[in-house]
Parts: structure tokens; C-alpha cells; sequence
């Protein structure tokens, strides 16, 4: 239940904020209208959601437990690796709901045929992004990580590389898998270093400086 406590302090807490629920309603809202008109246009539709889930997932814990927000949890019983996971799963949950929603509108669209929302490249770039998102942003707030991720996005030379976005739809016959196989990696490490940093770190009050 402690899990659960956690889960629900951090929607009474809002970690992400409304506006971006609704900027994913209408992506969704966005990519149902674009797959009436073209059910194979699935990575069109799934590019607002991905792109998104890279701010959204960002959420910051660090800079949030240093101002208060969280000192009622962090002193309740609750294990700290429980408190993270919760953060990290209210903090992704949105975009990863979201991006089932389009699964299902691509599905309907395409009469089963279309399955871009499945493939291991889509697969890697929602789980392994948003991992890596929320990992990186833990460690500060939420700006730091938004402003990463825009020059990602935005310079040519490196969104050729680390762009999450150029793996929506891959293959395993298309995809580069030594890229899946570095997000996915880099992800996994990511989160555990961010995981230790929440269990073992302190998080002084701004006030206390």
C-alpha cells in the first residue's frame, strides 16, 4: 500500500501539469483525425505524443523536494525506491497511455493491418526516452532537461543520432540495433543511477542555504 500511498500523493502533488494532459488529449484528438484520412500514417500520428512525452517525462524530483513538495512523503514509511518508481510512473503515464490510445485508433484505422505503434523501434523510443527522460531530469528540474532536449531535437547533426523520434515504426529489418540496443541500455542505467540518487541523496530545503 505504500506504493500506492506514493502514487496518489504525487497526483494530489501534481508532477505533470494539466496543460500538458491536454496538450496530449489533443495530440490523441490530432492523430485519430489523421489516421481517418490515412490509416498507414501511424509515425505522423505518434510524432506529437513522442515529442511531448520527452518534456513531459522530464518532471524533475530534486528541485521539487528541495522546495518542500515532497517532505510529508519523504518522511512517511514509504521506501525511497518505492517513491521513485511512483514518481517516474506518474511522470511517463500520460504519454505512454496516450500512445496505446493512437495503438488502437492505428489499429481501427488500418482494420489490424497497421502496427507502427508496436514496432521494436516505437517500442524503444516511448519506453526508452521516457526512462531516460524522466532519469536525466531527476536530478534537477524540469528547464535543464527541456533545454537538452531541444537542441537534441533542433540540430541536424545530432537529431540524426539521438533523436528518439527517427525510430518511430523501425523494424527489426529496418532499425539500427546497436541504437535500440544504446537507448535502451543507456535508459536502464539511467534510471538506476537516478533511482540511487532519490534513496541515498538529501534533499535540503532552498530555505536551509
Amino acid at each position: 500500500m505504500t506504493f500506492l500511498y506514493a502514487v496518489r500523493y504525487f497526483h494530489v502533488v501534481p508532477v505533470v501539469p494539466p496543460l500538458f494532459n491536454i496538450a496530449f488529449a489533443v495530440a490523441v484528438a490530432a492523430a485519430a483525425m489523421r489516421l481517418m484520412n490515412d490509416g498507414s500514417a501511424g509515425v505522423d500520428a505518434l510524432t506529437p505524443v513522442l515529442l511531448l512525452q520527452l518534456f513531459v517525462a522530464s518532471s524533475g524530483f530534486r528541485f521539487a523536494a528541495r522546495r518542500g513538495y515532497y517532505d510529508l512523503l519523504l518522511t512517511s514509511s514509504t521506501p525511497r525506491w518505492q517513491i521513485a518508481l511512483a514518481h517516474c510512473l506518474v511522470s511517463i503515464l500520460p504519454g505512454v497511455i496516450s500512445w496505446w490510445c493512437i495503438g488502437a485508433l492505428e489499429a481501427a484505422a488500418s482494420r489490424g493491418m497497421g502496427w507502427v505503434w508496436l514496432a521494436p523501434g516505437t517500442c524503444a523510443a516511448f519506453v526508452g526516452a521516457s526512462l531516460l527522460a524522466w532519469s536525466v531530469a531527476a536530478f534537477s528540474s524540469r528547464t535543464a532537461p527541456t533545454v537538452v532536449w531541444l537542441l537534441v531535437l533542433t540540430i541536424p547533426a545530432i537529431a540524426r543520432v539521438a533523436s528518439p523520434v527517427r525510430l518511430l515504426g523501425a523494424t527489426w529489418a529496418t532499425a539500427d540495433r546497436f541504437i535500440l540496443a544504446a537507448l535502451c541500455t543507456t535508459a536502464i542505467i539511467a534510471f538506476g543511477a537516478a533511482t540511487a540518487s532519490v534513496v541515498r541523496g538529501s534533499a535540503p530545503l532552498e530555505a536551509a542555504q
